[in-house]
């Protein structure tokens, strides 16, 4: 290791001071600011400084351009997938310590490199529900209801859809179909959680087509990928799907 460093850079922690700080916390944030800085093997941990907390860093002398570069492109936003993951950590961790933070450069806390948010980073948002018109694939994997409303499922690979709604009339046509891929239509409402993922949770069939053969087998590869699926081990997996579907044939 070179002795001539030239170089620090700092993660000012706006919570906690360097005597009360969690052991277990500290490590988790050196560990996610040396993967956001890269080049590990040429950066060192210095010291922590007052001022609520600050993790201060060496940089090796030969490295400095190197790291220099490699935190700006994290600046712009095109940091390697695992300096990005670092960067996103830290501003989690800021933001369950109630706190935000930034780096800094040398001595001088105003030469600010990466801000980081925070407890101050607006909350995701749950929207919906909403009904919107549209349809879902799948094989049709149950049909049952003794009332007027019957409910259906479908398995898409990993996913199974519940909570899908027909009319009698509808399902006792569609219940010929079993273990079959079909398409439904109807209106089905929708939920998006805070992390961007739709959530189904209604499904009104008002209409539905049988997909085509290449489909059926598109399908069957689907069901084969499901992690301890049994599909995946049949050597005729169709024949199994005709057999299941003349057995369970009908409305349970």
């Amino acid at each position: 290791m070179s002795e001539k460093m030239s170089k620090s850079y700092t993660l000012y922690i706006k919570a906690f001071t360097p005597e009360t700080i969690p052991m277990a916390r500290l490590a988790q944030y050196m560990q996610n600011l040396a993967a956001m800085l890269g080049h590990e093997n040429a950066v060192h941990f210095q010291t922590l400084k007052p001022g609520s907390t600050q993790l201060v860093t060496t940089i090796d002398h030969e490295d400095v351009p190197k790291v220099a570069n490699h935190l700006a492109q994290v600046k712009r936003g095109e940091g390697s997938p695992d300096a990005t993951k670092a960067q996103a950590e830290i501003d989690r961790l800021l933001a369950e310590d109630n706190a935000t933070g930034f780096v800094y450069e040398d001595e001088d806390e105003s030469a600010e490199i990466i801000a980081f948010p925070g407890v101050t980073r607006p909350k995701p948002r749950s929207y919906g529900p909403f009904n919107q018109e549209g349809s879902l694939d799948g094989i049709l994997i149950s049909v049952s209801g003794a009332d007027q409303t019957v409910h259906l499922q479908l398995q898409n690979g990993e996913i199974k859809y519940t909570g899908i709604d027909t009319n009698r009339e509808t399902a006792r046509r569609l219940a010929k179909h079993m273990y079959e891929p079909v398409r439904i239509f109807g209106t089905g409402r929708w939920l998006r959680d805070p992390k961007g993922n739709w959530i189904l949770k209604k499904f009104r069939v008002d209409s539905y087509t049988v997909l085509a053969a290449d489909d059926l087998k598109d399908a069957i590869d689907q069901m084969r990928d499901i992690e301890g699926s049994e599909w995946k081990n049949m050597d005729d997996p169709i024949s199994a799907l005709k057999a299941l579907r003349e057995k369970g044939n009908g409305l349970h």
